[in-house]
């Protein structure tokens, strides 16, 4: 299993995907952070610097494209048959996809905490701005971190489950912005088991509008669907002619 995991990692580093995915994630988060720092003056409040330190989160959005873009796009370029046919077993072939991409996120994930660490704490520590208790900090920093990671290995389950790139991230951004605000309209109780609901829970970006689950239990549940959607789409694989 970790030579095909090593495989899946070698795919994913070479292609200008990854590289592009990741640069774009840390630019966005870097260019956030800088204009949130120069045009709040401020920034006094505990709840306003918290909500700075979680834009890492955004990250983990662009690694679940990532992730599907990644175990979709064999299926495009036709890499999936000589991927099977080095490993027959489906499950283990859908596996290795997976954990390639947490992997993948989980370094996204580390970069923008440290890009995040390296200029919003200094800034505000120069501004003499409420500074979040050092235990509250890194608590931030890794459920965002976390929140790459799984991200990358939903968002690889999905891709190897649908195999088509365009519909695999359509699917994705309708289950988030389309899906999850229908459910919890109808079923106020599921807020937090949605994936908006996950996403506030592991990264601390919530406003307080819905419960949220603690944070190693919503990364729980989230792996919970990333297994699912792993073990459906390695059965289907089995079924269907590649």
């Amino acid at each position: 299993m970790t030579r095909l995991v090593a495989a899946e990692l070698l795919k994913l580093r070479t292609t200008r995907t990854f590289w592009a995915l990741a640069g774009s994630a840390a630019a966005i988060v870097l260019l956030i952070v800088v204009l949130s720092l120069i045009i709040d003056d401020a920034l006094d409040d505990h709840d306003e610097v918290e909500s700075l330190l979680s834009t890492g989160g955004i990250g983990g959005l662009l690694t679940l494209v990532l992730g599907v873009v990644a175990a979709a796009g064999e299926y495009r370029h036709g890499t999936i048959a000589s991927t099977l046919l080095v490993t027959p077993n489906r499950l283990r072939a859908v596996s290795a996809a997976i954990v390639a991409c947490l992997l993948g996120g989980l370094a996204i994930g580390l970069i923008i905490s440290g890009v995040i660490a390296a200029i919003a704490i200094p800034w505000l520590s120069a501004k003499d701005a409420d500074l979040l208790p050092l235990g509250e900090t890194l608590d931030l920093f890794l459920g965002a971190t976390m929140f790459a990671a799984l991200g990358g290995a939903l968002g690889a389950s999905l891709g190897a489950l649908i195999r088509n790139q365009v519909a695999a991230v359509v699917g994705v951004l309708v289950l988030i912005f389309v899906v999850d605000p229908i459910l919890v309209a109808l079923v106020d109780t599921v807020a937090p088991y949605t994936l908006s609901g996950l996403t506030s829970s592991m990264t601390g970006g919530d406003d307080g509008s819905i419960d949220t689950l603690p944070r190693g239990i919503a990364a729980l549940v989230w792996a919970g669907y990333t297994a699912v959607l792993g073990v459906a789409a390695a059965v289907l694989t089995s079924r269907r002619d590649i």
